[in-house]
């Protein structure tokens, strides 16, 4: 059984991602299967570039039908005008769609690989589809997974429509707040059996998977390397997984007493953990991720969420966010008998140097428009109680009487204010 520690979030964030954690979210046992001659499985066209992670693609039965138990609900589904030019004569089984983003991957492209695990003798290859017209090489972590759970070899990947002589559709084992199957987990506890453990990598009781290197390259993230300084002076490792293998990665989550991390998609590795593990996920979101909530459920994890960042704006889910060592994550350091964070990255001055990086960050993104996404209403007091959480750290930029760009310097309210300032001196 799951436990989850909310003392370290905000209360309206908390007293929400305790409701997500009671809707009903049952573990299935009856995954259900289509099969039907000389089916089509076309790629991925998107809808709009906003929506990447979006689009139609699936299956048509032999009448030109679109296969509903082919669709990613919410996600990708639907037929588009096609011409179908190739024919293979094989049973396949297909898999959905390959999403070449390591999270997505984890969460959605492996929800129909248990089908794998059943040996059907009859199957020639397992097909997954990819964006139409762009082929891709499938390399690095997404490969070493499909070897680890042995299925490489019968893997096959398509841009363009294709007619088959037998396609069967597995249901997906797992779908997001709905439901899941053990059999979805069955699949990341046969990939993490088949990593082999490399005597030369170093496996501490402790770590901390980092998302510093992202961040430095990213321009959306500001704060990491306060984050990364706390727990590495709590004996924590500091790793940055994007630069291990699949299998070192998988040997050092299984090896650890506690992982803690950024949160987002990278906690979403814990599919390859140990039932009871404790995980301690720093909060750079206002959000809820809906995906760990089930992760956390799915994989009975011990979990402590802090709430270490300064929100401002409503953003989407590309930042830029700011992080670090706020009075919450001091706190925890003080209730957890860790040492507390370093004087310098609780300094105001460096602060305010993540908040104009921030600052320049969100104008070049938003100019000065005001995101928002169409569920942001219902998440209202959430956003509301972050922002003044954090506004007292950044009153005097907030409220004009301090320029912080470049171009503020030259804003007129700031120097009237001066002024007035200079005279009542």
């Amino acid at each position: 059984m799951h436990r989850i520690d909310y003392r370290y979030l905000r209360p309206k964030k908390a007293a929400w991602l305790e409701r997500m954690f009671q809707t009903p979210f049952p573990c299935r046992q009856d995954l259900q299967l289509w099969s039907g001659q000389n089916a089509v499985i076309f790629p991925r066209r998107l809808v709009s570039r906003e929506q990447y992670a979006n689009g139609q693609g699936g299956v048509l039965d032999k009448n030109g039908s679109f296969v509903e138990l082919s669709a990613n609900p919410g996600r990708i589904g639907g037929a588009y005008p096609m011409e179908v030019s190739e024919i293979r004569d094989k049973t396949v089984v297909f898999c959905g769609y390959l999403y070449q983003h390591w999270g997505h991957f984890l969460v959605e492209s492996t929800a129909r690989l248990w089908y794998f695990l059943k040996n059907d003798p009859t199957v020639d290859k397992y097909v997954f589809f990819l964006d139409e017209n762009m082929p891709r090489t499938i390399g690095g972590n997404f490969r070493e997974f499909l070897e680890l759970l042995g299925v490489w070899d019968k893997c096959e990947f398509i841009s363009s429509p294709v007619r088959y002589r037998k396609v069967i559709i597995p249901e997906p084992a797992y779908l997001c707040m709905q439901y899941w199957s053990e059999e979805y987990i069955a699949v990341f506890d046969t990939v993490a059996s088949n990593a082999a453990q490399n005597p030369d990598w170093d496996l501490p009781n402790k770590i901390f998977f980092t998302r510093s290197h992202f961040a430095k390259d990213s321009g959306y993230e500001f704060g990491m390397d306060a984050l990364d300084h706390f727990f590495q002076e709590n004996g924590f490792s500091v790793l940055a997984p994007e630069r291990m293998s699949l299998s070192q990665m998988i040997c050092t989550i299984r090896n650890a007493d506690t992982v803690a991390t950024i949160s987002g998609t990278l906690p979403h590795n814990m599919l390859f953990g140990n039932p009871n593990q404790k995980l301690v996920i720093l909060e750079r979101l206002v959000i809820n991720v809906d995906h760990q909530v089930c992760v956390d459920q799915m994989r009975s994890l011990n979990v402590v969420r802090i709430d270490a960042n300064y929100p401002i704006y409503t953003i989407d889910t590309h930042g830029p966010y700011m992080v670090g060592c706020n009075h919450i994550l001091s706190r925890y350091a003080e209730d957890s008998g860790m040492l507390p964070p370093d004087a310098y990255y609780t300094s105001e001055a460096y602060r305010n140097r993540c908040f104009k990086q921030y600052m320049r960050s969100y104008q070049d993104n938003y100019r000065y428009r005001w995101h928002k996404e169409s569920w942001y209403p219902d998440i209202a007091d959430s956003l509301w109680e972050a922002y003044e959480d954090s506004y007292g750290y950044f009153r005097d930029f907030l409220d004009g009487n301090r320029p912080f760009l470049r171009e503020h310097y030259f804003q007129i309210h700031y120097w009237k204010q001066f002024i007035k300032r200079i005279i009542k001196r």
